[in-house]
C-alpha cells in the first residue's frame, strides 16, 4: 500500500468542511467538557475560525487534521505564553500526523515571539495525555474534579512545554 501524501498548510475556506467533519468525530464526552461543539455548516465554522487562523494536515487532499494556538492572557507581560488546541480525525490516529501538527505549529508559534505552549486535557484522556508527553509536555497542574461528566468527576490537566 502506497503511504500518503501529507501536507501541513494554514487553513484555507476549501478545509472548513473537513474541518467540521473532525470536530464532530473527535469532541464528545471523553475528549471536551463541551460535548456539544457542533457546527451548523462549513461557513459557520469559517466566522469562527478565519482562513489561516489554524494549521491543517492533508492526506492525499483530505483534511486529517488540525493545530492552533491563541493567546492564553492578552497582556504583555504573558504574550509569549499560547494555549494549543488540535485534532486529529479518527481514521488517521497512528499515521504521526499529530507529530507533524505538533512540529509545526511550535515552529509558527515560536517565529511568532512564543516560548511556552500550554494545554488542557482531560485526566480520562488517557491516548491524549500519552501523546502529549511523547511530545515533550510535561503536566504543570491538576484542577481536581473541574467537570462532572459521564456521572463522574474528572480531572482538568494542564500541560506545558517551553519552545
Amino acid at each position: 500500500m502506497e503511504k500518503p501524501t501529507l501536507e501541513i498548510a494554514l487553513s484555507t475556506p476549501a478545509d472548513y468542511p473537513g474541518l467540521v467533519e473532525i470536530d464532530h468525530l473527535v469532541w464528545n464526552i471523553e475528549t471536551t467538557p463541551a460535548p456539544d461543539i457542533r457546527w451548523d455548516s462549513p461557513e459557520d465554522y469559517g466566522k469562527q475560525f478565519p482562513a489561516g487562523s489554524q494549521i491543517v494536515a492533508r492526506c492525499n487532499g483530505k483534511v486529517c487534521g488540525y493545530i492552533f494556538y491563541k493567546d492564553v492572557i492578552p497582556v504583555p507581560s504573558n504574550l509569549h505564553v499560547a494555549d494549543l488546541a488540535m485534532a486529529v480525525h479518527p481514521d488517521y490516529h497512528g499515521q504521526n500526523i499529530g507529530f507533524e501538527l505538533m512540529r509545526a505549529v511550535e515552529e509558527l508559534a515560536r517565529d511568532n515571539g512564543k516560548t511556552k505552549l500550554s494545554l488542557r486535557v482531560l485526566s480520562t484522556n488517557e491516548k491524549a495525555i500519552r501523546f502529549y508527553k511523547k511530545c515533550g509536555y510535561q503536566e504543570q497542574g491538576r484542577l481536581i474534579g473541574e467537570f462532572y461528566l459521564n456521572g463522574r468527576f474528572v480531572d482538568d490537566l494542564l500541560f506545558y512545554k517551553h519552545i
